[in-house]
């Protein structure tokens, strides 16, 4: 949003890791002047709109994928998009789709990486895309959509069933804090009016995803956290983990600041459907062999499109430590066992970070887990093992 609004935009909180470098490398690639001064990122906007050819490289970046696909239909020129191995294994397609019918040229061999987008897209006041894989492809035409509707406003239409809708109020809300007039008209449809992005300060709030990985850990060891930076009044959905903790024993309190006590004994895991924060769901997945009985999680089919198929790569996993697993296309089911019992294991993370510091968690309780790629988790949280000792260290 700072890269497309006209103007000196300073953002207070930005975190360092990979995913966040290959997005600033790539808006400078556009045209876009980043800089960082010990406490803020200074971004100067607009990005180039001109017809030059652009090579972007998003590294192991889903989300700066889509979102620089979406950026590049704005531009006149050509814009190459590629990354890593694994990001190139993740599909495009639906937000290929919603440019090529809207004047894009788009060359892709199988509706991933690498992509070849020439634009403009033209104005529209109605598209439709595809929810049901996820809600980035959304974001991306929602970011690009008060530069592409006309003077009446544009009207977003969402096919298929809605995943992750909870950070599609994350967009929302960011944009109208950024100036820009955006809301939800019913479930399925989102209106845009006509504006501009604005420049200003911002500031960014702790990752509600990451925290679930200390959350957990509290509530498994019967220990304390305090996030000082995360409070009840985020629009992150992944916040809503609090309340599956605390329906395993845990306390949370949650005014200006959340803490999390640890039970002193877990309560059995209830029915729950995790569609709406599927970041988190596999931080419950690696939790799970550590509570009682049986114990089914729900609304998991969208862990099949992340970085690797998190619901059956997690299986694997645990039944290589020997935790009996089943699973369906958007469950899991997981059995109970003494962590003494489990078998020495390395990990394989499949390149996913998200595999590395949810199954940090069980590893905290077996002690005879090892992780192939521990530097993996760099490409969103570069200190994790640092706080990670320090959370294990001081109870």
């Amino acid at each position: 949003m700072a890269a497309l609004a006209k103007g000196t935009t300073h953002l207070i909180g930005i975190p360092d890791c990979d995913d966040t470098n290959a997005m600033i490398d790539c808006l400078i690639a556009l045209g876009v002047s980043i800089e960082g001064d010990g406490e803020a990122t200074i971004v100067k906007g607009p990005m180039d709109f001109g017809p030059a050819t652009v090579n972007l490289n998003a590294r192991m970046s889903g989300a700066s994928t889509r979102l620089l696909i979406g950026m590049a239909a704005l531009r006149k020129g050509v814009t190459h998009i590629d990354g890593h191995s694994s990001l190139r294994a993740r599909s495009n397609q639906p937000l290929f789709n919603v440019l090529q019918k809207h004047g894009c040229k788009v060359e892709s061999a199988s509706g991933g990486l690498p992509a070849t987008i020439t634009g403009p897209i033209e104005v529209c006041p109605s598209l439709t895309i595809d929810g049901s894989l996820s809600s980035q492809y959304i974001t991306a035409i929602l970011l690009i959509a008060p530069m592409t509707c006309p003077e009446s406003g544009q009207t977003l239409n969402i096919s298929g069933d809605l995943v992750s809708r909870p950070y599609l109020d994350i967009t929302l809300h960011e944009m109208n804090k950024s100036g820009v007039k955006a809301h939800w008209l019913n479930d399925k449809t989102i209106v845009v009016e006509q504006s501009q992005y604005q420049n200003g300060q911002r500031t960014v709030e702790g990752d509600a995803t990451a925290a679930t990985y200390f959350s957990a850990l509290a509530t498994a060891h019967g220990g304390t956290v305090t996030l000082t930076n995360l409070d009840q009044t985020t629009h992150q959905g992944d916040y809503e983990f609090c309340d599956v903790m605390e329906s395993l024993g845990a306390k949370v309190e949650r005014q200006g600041r959340t803490r999390i006590v640890g039970p002193s004994q877990l309560m059995p895991l209830p029915n729950v459907d995790m569609q709406t924060m599927p970041d988190a769901a596999l931080t419950l997945i690696a939790m799970s062999p550590l509570l009682p009985g049986t114990n089914t999680i729900r609304g998991l089919q969208s862990l099949h499109h992340k970085e690797c198929d998190r619901l059956e790569c997690s299986a694997a996993e645990l039944r290589a430590m020997g935790v009996e697993v089943s699973t369906t296309l958007d469950t899991i089911t997981i059995e109970a066992i003494d962590p003494a019992l489990l078998n020495p294991h390395t990990l394989t993370t499949y390149h996913d970070h998200r595999m590395a510091m949810a199954f940090s968690l069980l590893g905290s309780r077996c002690e005879t887990l090892q992780i192939d790629d521990k530097s993996v988790v760099n490409k969103t949280y570069p200190n994790y093992w640092r706080d990670y000792k320090k959370l294990l260290k001081d109870k």
